[in-house]
């Protein structure tokens, strides 16, 4: 893995209105991987794609950025999501799940244990805390740590490349996800950035180049929080104020595809 000492930016990415229209994404090579977290008016939504054209979308987002992500998803051609990972029943994460099942021909959803779903022609699997699996070939993911809400971090393993999934704002869960992660090359914050975790002990384990926090309307960012990413020297995406950010993975690297490079 090439070790960065900082941010690398591919701007391919044309942004020509407000409801950001995306074009010019390169294609997909067999060992790559696409990540998108999407910048919406509130809530969580990423997108995994896979050379073949499949997706795995990663939560829904509030039903108040609806319009927003569809948009975004129409611009990226997405007309089926074969999977949807739910880490979170809050709104803000579910908000626009029934709409998904109903447009998006999706095949499987994945929900915490405590989360009731019932839906036809739909498979239906729950979290197993530590027990990973494998959607894609290269693509592995381990659930880390339930909380007791039904809260899901996880960690997304692609070749060589990781990226951590915490969904779990106190630091007391950070002793046992420093026993099952070793270093990570993104950070998705927890509770968009208004939680006490990641503490500096735990970013200086995990070690991540990168993190990623999404929009919410409801939630006040720790600004000492903040402060600790950066002492740490670790490249801060507020993707309300980045825009959409794209991430290429293969087995051994990545490159950033962003709007702009407004970083922390």
């Amino acid at each position: 893995m090439i070790k960065r000492t900082g941010s690398l930016f591919f701007v391919l990415l044309l942004w020509c209105s407000p409801l950001m229209a995306i074009t010019n994404v390169p294609p997909l090579n067999e060992n790559e991987l696409d990540m998108v977290f999407f910048n919406v008016p509130h809530g969580e939504a990423s997108l995994m794609t896979n050379h073949q054209g499949k997706h795995i979308l990663v939560n829904t987002a509030s039903e108040r950025s609806q319009k927003q992500l569809f948009e975004q998803l129409s611009s990226l051609q997405v007309d089926k999501i074969e999977t949807i990972i739910i880490t979170n029943q809050s709104e803000e994460y579910t908000g626009n799940l029934e709409y998904f099942l109903e447009h998006y021909q999706v095949e499987r959803v994945i929900i915490p244990e405590n989360m009731v779903m019932n839906r036809r022609h739909v498979e239906v699997d729950s979290w197993k805390p530590e027990k990973p699996f494998t959607i894609w070939n290269q693509l592995d993911i381990q659930p880390l740590d339930v909380t007791t809400t039904g809260d899901i971090s996880f960690l997304m393993r692609f070749g060589d490349e990781s990226i951590l999934f915490l969904n779990d704002e106190d630091t007391k869960v950070e002793e046992r996800l420093i026993q099952q992660t070793g270093d990570i090359d993104i950070l998705k914050v927890a509770a968009f950035g208004s939680g006490s975790s990641p503490s500096q002990r735990f970013l200086e384990q995990i070690d991540p180049y990168m993190s990623i926090i999404f929009p919410s309307q409801t939630h006040k960012i720790n600004a000492s929080l903040i402060e600790r990413l950066n002492a740490t020297w670790i490249d801060v995406y507020f993707l309300k104020q980045t825009g959409t950010v794209f991430v290429r993975l293969n087995e051994d690297d990545y490159e950033i595809l962003s709007e702009n490079s407004s970083v922390s």
